[in-house]
């Protein structure tokens, strides 16, 4: 992984309090990338295990579903990305949890709401173990060509149209969800498309490296 980057085409995510369409659109972006692996390698719905059928291309495939944080990283070793569809009441101590599990380097908290004193407490705690936490209130994230956050950059006829599916050299981080996809079609027409996009909405701006 380069220098800075956050993510690269190798990096996998597990996926916090599972969602069916966002855990889609992330596999049906690792496709058209053209990834080996799915960028998912494991769902976390706490108090349930099992399997969870869903497609990469064709081809159906079984994401395994862990019961705790803990046991989807003894699990998964190389997953070193956490992405938290928490409600606001419980994202913030499963994102410590998180974020105190060796083998996990970022943290992304979709969820608005979190109070500002927790996300502050989660900033303190990643900045003093070398961890990344994208939000709280995060619509996502995105390396192009390589790997998104959740529902980022939204259906594949967007992300195709956005070039996203390839990387560019412009670097992005925006305050609105709303206007996110707008701005990659317009970094896209008049330039060769974005290499990274960061997007939040959190007042705090709790984004950090």
């Amino acid at each position: 992984m380069a220098t800075g980057q956050i993510f690269s085409k190798t990096t996998q995510a597990l996926f916090y309090n599972y969602k069916q369409l966002p855990i889609q659109r992330m596999l049906d972006f690792d496709f058209l990338c053209g990834r080996e692996t799915p960028s998912v390698a494991g769902i976390i719905n706490p108090g349930s295990d099992g399997f969870q059928k869903l497609f990469f291309g064709q081809e159906e495939i079984a994401i395994p579903v862990h019961p705790t944080i803990e046991a989807a990283c003894n699990a998964h070793p190389t997953a070193d990305v956490f992405i938290n569809f928490a409600s606001f009441r419980s994202a913030a101590a499963s994102s410590m949890s998180a974020l105190k599990q060796p083998t996990l380097r970022v943290v992304a908290i979709i969820a608005e709401g979190v109070p500002e004193s927790d996300a502050k407490q989660l900033i303190s705690y990643a900045r003093a173990n070398n961890k990344v936490i994208i939000g709280p209130a995060t619509v996502g994230g995105v390396q192009a060509g390589a790997f998104k956050i959740g529902d980022t950059a939204g259906t594949i006829d967007n992300i195709i149209q956005c070039k996203l599916y390839r990387p560019g050299s412009v670097g992005f981080v925006s305050k609105s969800g709303g206007m996110s996809n707008e701005l990659y079609n317009t970094i896209a027409r008049v330039t060769d498309g974005i290499y990274e996009g960061t997007l939040f909405v959190n007042k705090c701006k709790c984004h950090i490296h």
